[in-house]
């Protein structure tokens, strides 16, 4: 009997150990977590995140890029250094303006939503508060935004807007 006990005291002595070496202890919560400490190759694999800033006065608004050899070109693009474009009123549904240089198309027809911004011909880029169905290519999204909110952004018929890029992991 005695023997038992000790292969039973020595059998949950070696699983404590194997559970207490692949965990580490959180005594604030005394909660248990596993370890999950990236491996070298793993820190060198993740990869930064892109976002649009939109600066019109003194607002600055952020878009997530669409995932499309468009939003790819313009992030070449806007890598060097930011650009300012004049962009104007359209239609109550958008302010639009001139790119500087050409970017790929990728058009289909889409329903824009208020925070779309989208390529128009290749070289002309729009912020739409308004819906618009039409053959565009989506650049990037301005996410829980109101056609209201945009417009206090966006006041003037006639604005300067700055697009650049920020990094982030």
């Amino acid at each position: 009997m005695k023997t038992v006990v000790k292969i039973l005291t020595a059998l949950i002595t070696l699983i404590l150990l194997v559970c207490l070496t692949a965990c580490e202890f959180n005594y604030s919560g005394a909660t248990a977590t596993m370890k999950n400490e990236p491996t070298p190759t793993e820190r060198h694999s993740i990869q930064p995140t892109c976002v649009l800033v939109i600066q019109a006065g003194d607002k600055t608004l952020y878009a997530g890029l669409e995932n499309n050899p468009s939003a790819e070109a313009l992030k070449e693009k806007l890598s060097p250094a930011p650009i300012t474009v004049d962009m104007d009123e359209y239609s109550g549904l958008e302010k639009i303006g001139d790119l500087p240089w050409e970017l790929p198309t990728n058009d289909r027809e889409i329903t824009t939503d208020p925070g779309d911004i989208v390529l128009y011909q290749g070289n002309k880029i729009a912020i739409y508060y308004g819906k618009n169905t039409w053959s565009f290519t989506r650049l990037a999204k301005i996410s829980n935004i109101t056609r209201e909110e945009l417009l206090e952004v966006l006041t003037d018929d006639e604005i300067q807007v700055t697009f650049s890029l920020e990094w982030s992991e």
